[in-house]
């Protein structure tokens, strides 16, 4: 009987509580408050992160009213001569890790659909993010090209493989400098010693047999197959394969190699090595049938416990430039 009293009472307070009513509540007008917040907030906020995208479309806009013809011209030389692109990441910091290698085939509608060639596994979300693309050297009206700067239009990614990949016509082409460091001649075959292994062995390369090497007494070996040194940069190395037999690791642009460059110091009489990857960005013949090799420097081999752990380089390797900074003094 008391516990019903005590409800009784509890319920006539609620009564007396809410006997006027709560009033009508304007959602409506809540919501126009909300909204008149919450937008403002979010245009600022979409427009700080795609802003270098918003610039660019600006720019390019009023670029292709001014001087269309021009870069007609360009495209159409991209796509009717296969001209090989090295697309890479591109931010603030500079240049980035590389995406792939890729000719043009198509210029439709502001988009440049690309023939993928060799492309590095990622997981990244590439559309809408900016790229730097690289080519050989060539000239149109006077002027020289080989770069532009532009943005990922279309991606299709399976897993971490890149299956197409389409960018935006940029803004304009023009001509960079991309070597950082300047090469040096070698005065006497021997002075560097190389020794390279094919690319996929980069996880047991110091347990297996060289493929190709230099030789330390280049006059004893004759017309037996052998490397030699033209030059070196703390960016990458020009070598040639002379007198090519037998079974080579593949040696075309994009293959990669796994490197051993030991550097001889007169100051120390010591040879100094360092362990790279080396990826060929161009071939050509040498004098005698040689097989001559242009290579970048991708990746720096550190051995941790017994195995080697390869950090990307993006530009030249700090170690070897120091290095060649001091024997050149």
């Amino acid at each position: 009987m008391l516990d019903f009293l005590v409800q009784l009472d509890y319920l006539r307070d609620v009564q007396r509580t809410f006997g006027s009513g709560s009033g009508r509540v304007d959602l409506f007008g809540v919501f126009s408050q909300i909204l008149s917040v919450v937008v403002p907030i979010v245009s600022v906020v979409a427009a700080w992160y795609y802003r270098h995208l918003l610039a660019f479309g600006f720019l390019r806009f009023f670029s292709r009213l001014l001087s269309p013809g021009s870069r007609r011209i360009v495209e159409n030389y991209l796509v009717t001569k296969g001209i090989m692109l090295d697309v890479y990441l591109y931010s603030s910091q500079g240049v980035g890790r590389k995406v792939c290698n890729a000719r043009v085939t198509s210029v439709v509608g502001g988009k440049m659909k690309l023939q993928l060639i060799n492309t590095s596994p990622t997981s990244l979300k590439l559309k809408n993010m900016r790229v730097i693309c690289f080519s050989k050297p060539f000239s149109y009206s006077g002027r020289k090209v080989n770069a532009f700067v532009t943005f990922v239009s279309h991606m299709v990614r399976r897993g971490t493989v890149i299956k197409e990949l389409s960018l935006t016509t940029p803004i304009r082409y023009r001509f960079v400098i991309r070597r950082k460091s300047s090469r040096q001649r070698v005065a006497r075959e021997g002075a560097i010693r190389v020794k390279a292994w094919d690319g996929s062995k980069r996880k047991t390369f110091w347990m297996s047999r060289t493929d190709i090497q230099t030789v330390n007494n280049p006059a004893r070996y004759g017309n037996k197959m052998r490397l030699t040194v033209e030059n070196i940069s703390a960016g990458g190395i020009r070598m040639l394969v002379l007198h090519p037999t037998g079974n080579l690791p593949p040696l075309k642009t994009g293959n990669q190699l796994v490197l051993r460059v030991s550097v001889w110091n007169p100051k120390t009489k010591k040879f100094t090595y360092f362990n790279v990857i080396g990826t060929i960005r161009s071939r050509f013949k040498g004098k005698g049938g040689a097989i001559g090799l242009g290579i970048q420097f991708t990746a720096e081999g550190n051995k941790v416990g017994s195995q080697y752990i390869w950090k990307t380089l993006h530009g030249d390797m700090k170690a070897l430039t120091k290095f060649l900074k001091e024997i050149k003094e």
